[in-house]
């Protein structure tokens, strides 16, 4: 049946694929706004949220005093030599973490590329190619900050400076089930559209940009220390398609179920 929208219909198997079907208007384009709720990761947002979300024991003044480096620079390079005032400072930080007066932000989007090969008449789709293919994926790359510049505004206050780094610089995201994104299934005259399409857009690599929005729920691994990796759990939200790598150009949802 026709559709006026172009979602992406799924075909769900035992490790959660993902196979992509385009309705037969799927030339239909709209224009999407980013949006701000979700944000592309920053080793700062993801150390906050790590302490945040129980990565580490939030009784522990060492970690309350790195946090306190990241959320709270000046106030830092003030109070800290001052041991009664500090003290009373982190216990009033250590409150506000566990109460969760604190903000911090949960939702990120990770964006990549994927490369269609030559569209197969028997089967009706074009597979990904060039090694952009997933199947049965089970973690993706949130961030890896393998070297992380604070602000000048903040100088002597990083939490993570070469050599001596507290948090650390590679966060991955855990799916809650194994993904496969491997191809986009659709009718003979919509993949001739489609190429025609890229044509026009000089799209000669037949590439197409991915968007990853996730949710961070909690740590999967607990007091991580230095310069390694951390696991993050939560849930994918929504994958979305487009012709440009600006992503303003909608090409097509995964409607997750």
């Amino acid at each position: 049946m026709t559709t006026t929208r172009s979602i992406v219909r799924i075909l769900m198997c035992a490790v959660f694929a993902l196979i992509v079907c385009i309705p037969s208007s799927f030339a239909q384009q709209r224009q999407e706004n980013r949006g701000e709720s979700f944000a592309s990761p920053t080793f700062r947002d993801m150390a906050i949220a790590s302490v945040m979300l129980g990565a580490y024991d939030t009784d522990s003044n060492e970690v309350i005093d790195e946090y306190a480096k990241l959320m709270y620079c000046s106030l830092y390079r003030e109070k800290f030599k001052l041991d009664f005032e500090w003290n009373n400072i982190r216990r009033e930080l250590m409150n506000k973490i566990k109460s969760k007066r604190e903000y911090f932000r949960t939702k990120y989007e990770i964006t990549g590329v994927v490369y269609l090969g030559r569209y197969s008449f028997e089967t009706q789709d074009f597979p990904f190619v060039r090694n952009t293919a997933l199947v049965n994926v089970g973690s993706l790359m949130l961030l890896n900050a393998t070297r992380y510049v604070a602000d000048t505004s903040q100088s002597g206050c990083s939490s993570s400076a070469a050599g001596d780094e507290f948090f650390p610089l590679v966060f991955v995201f855990m799916m809650q089930q194994p993904l496969t994104l491997d191809r986009i299934k659709m009718p003979m005259d919509d993949a001739e559209k489609l190429l025609k399409q890229m044509d026009l857009m000089n799209n000669k690599e037949r590439a197409l940009h991915v968007r990853f929005r996730v949710r961070l729920m909690g740590s999967g691994t607990k007091n991580p220390r230095g310069p390694g990796r951390l696991m993050m759990r939560g849930e994918l939200v929504a994958v979305d398609l487009f012709y440009d790598p600006e992503m303003t150009k909608h090409f097509a949802s995964v409607a997750l179920r």
